[in-house]
């Protein structure tokens, strides 16, 4: 199987974010333990209310083991568990990103009684992100914020925190997302 290496596509950035599609190249080993490759295809982008689109490349609940056929677990939810992984490729609207509650994410639901969602949650995940392209600023409870731009990479260690796009231009950010536990 012939191999080439492409970048995430999405339509225009100027138009609404949808049909994001990464190619997606998986190695495993066949019935004599010799390396193979499994897939060499494009994942599409799924949209999230209040997020944008994202890639769900490899969701795995427990560690792998080999050899394998090099499946995807395909394990459910954004954020895995203790052990588990996630690994995403998201292309985010520009504003604050503002996602709908999951069983996962502890959100801050403000300060009026049922308040609005302003982005602000943590969860009990170590998030390992680089962004793409566009640019992001992560604000933390205190008021601290940093931008990052093409290349950046960061570490989130199960902090209160949100994001924001930052300009005219969606952001798109590639994160490999570990499950952990919370004290």
């Amino acid at each position: 199987m012939k191999t080439k290496s492409k970048n995430v596509t999405m339509n225009n950035p100027d138009e609404k974010i949808q049909g994001m599609k990464v190619r997606t190249v998986v190695t495993g080993h066949d019935a004599k333990g010799r390396s193979v490759f499994v897939q060499d295809e494009k994942v599409d982008g799924t949209p999230i209310p209040g997020l944008g689109e994202l890639a769900f490349l490899w969701n795995a609940d427990e560690p792998a083991t080999y050899p394998s056929a090099g499946n995807n677990p395909a394990a459910p939810g954004i954020f895995p568990p203790v052990g588990g992984i996630r690994y995403i490729i998201g292309t985010y609207l520009p504003g604050v990103i503002a996602p709908e509650p999951t069983p996962e994410m502890h959100l801050d639901d403000g300060d009026e009684p049922g308040g609005a969602n302003d982005g602000f949650h943590t969860t009990d995940t170590t998030d390992f992100g680089v962004l793409l392209s566009g640019n992001m600023a992560l604000e933390l409870d205190d008021g601290a914020e940093v931008l990052l731009s093409p290349g950046d990479v960061l570490i989130e260690n199960g902090t209160r925190h949100r994001w924001r796009v930052v300009g005219d231009v969606p952001a798109t950010l590639a994160s490999f997302i570990i499950g952990a536990l919370r004290r």
